[in-house]
């Protein structure tokens, strides 16, 4: 019972702690907040959507019932006389930094978001737990540099992935089986890992320069354990059926490219759909591609072409969005 009380203050903790975020943010309106998805109202929208991309603050759940995940949620643009419809969903994992991030903000990846919103997807970014506003330990890093536990931690993440997908394919606004889960770095990581549980309604996985341990006592080209990440590739790869596809830079300084390649054929070697494309040096490290408009000319049709192949939503592919409103506040709300 004490334990059960002091949960339940946690989660009232935390849902005041992001309403003051939101009220220092200025997001924060005289109207009350959406509904939301649980009985102690702690998961939902917070404030009302801005003008970049319908740009929304959410509350989600994790792999852990006692700590709430932050997200920023964007979508499509809708006319004003548009019949609300459920949209494609596609859930976007950030990276980690073990020097920034506790004060990292949230995740946003603008421009690959916006491809994506272009497409007519809604966008979730969560901040997964040990990361910025969400806080708390960092439970998906298990063991050390000298032995790292690399797919045990990554299926620790893929918990608080997992958790956002079953709790937003619930929601009114998105078609529960055309979802998209997409992971940069330690979150494209954690994606693979979720694609080894094969959840229901996950169309496709897109893994953007995915690994861990990267950047060994901060020296370019090492990797912590790089024998136990092939390992753990080949080890959710025997488990895997979606679909997925790879894309590492010959630039990236963290994962390069015979790591990539290693990694992507003892996934496939395992049963696994790894289709791996090695682009060419990006900027001053490949492994930031995802994360601006240029990268598009070097990964937007290979994606295009993959999501085709395995039928992933296109509705509105190209469209700017310019002229029409946001999804009306009715078709947006937060569901059980």
């Amino acid at each position: 019972m004490q334990g059960e009380k002091g949960g339940a203050r946690q989660r009232r903790s935390a849902v005041q702690q992001v309403i003051s975020i939101v009220a220092m943010l200025g997001l924060l309106t005289a109207s009350p907040l959406p509904a939301v998805a649980n009985d102690d109202g702690m998961y939902g929208a917070y404030g009302p959507q801005g003008p970049r991309l319908g740009e929304q603050l959410w509350m989600l759940p994790s792999g852990d019932p006692a700590r709430a995940l932050r997200a920023t949620v964007f979508r499509p643009d809708a006319s004003e006389d548009a019949i609300p419809r459920r949209l494609p969903l596609v859930v976007i994992n950030h990276g980690t930094s073990d020097l920034t991030r506790l004060s990292v903000s949230m995740p946003v990846f603008y421009w690959l978001s916006r491809w994506f919103v272009d497409r007519g997807y809604i966008v979730v970014l969560p901040q997964r737990r040990g990361h910025g506003a969400t806080g708390g330990p960092l439970a998906e890093a298990i063991g050390n540099c000298s032995n790292p536990d690399h797919f045990a931690s990554g299926q620790v993440a893929a918990d608080d992935i997992e958790a956002v997908v079953s709790y937003m394919s619930r929601q009114p606004f998105v078609s529960p089986d055309q979802t998209v889960v997409v992971g940069i770095s330690t979150g494209g990581w954690a994606s693979l890992a979720l694609a080894s549980r094969n959840p229901a309604g996950v169309r496709a996985v897109i893994n953007f320069s995915g690994g861990r341990g990267g950047h060994a006592g901060g020296r370019r080209n090492a990797v912590c354990g790089e024998d136990k990440l092939i390992e753990a590739a080949a080890a959710y790869g025997k488990t895997a059926k979606i679909p997925t596809v790879w894309f590492y830079s010959r630039g990236d300084s963290y994962f390069g490219p015979e790591l990539a390649q290693s990694m992507a054929e003892a996934w496939n070697r395992a049963g696994g759909l790894a289709a791996l494309h090695l682009l060419p040096p990006y900027g001053q490290d490949g492994h930031d591609l995802a994360s601006d408009r240029a990268g598009w000319d070097l990964w937007g049709n290979a994606l295009d072409v993959f999501l085709n192949s395995v039928n992933a939503p296109r509705i509105a592919a190209g469209n700017k969005g310019s002229g029409s409103r946001l999804l009306s506040p009715a078709s947006l709300t937060a569901s059980k």
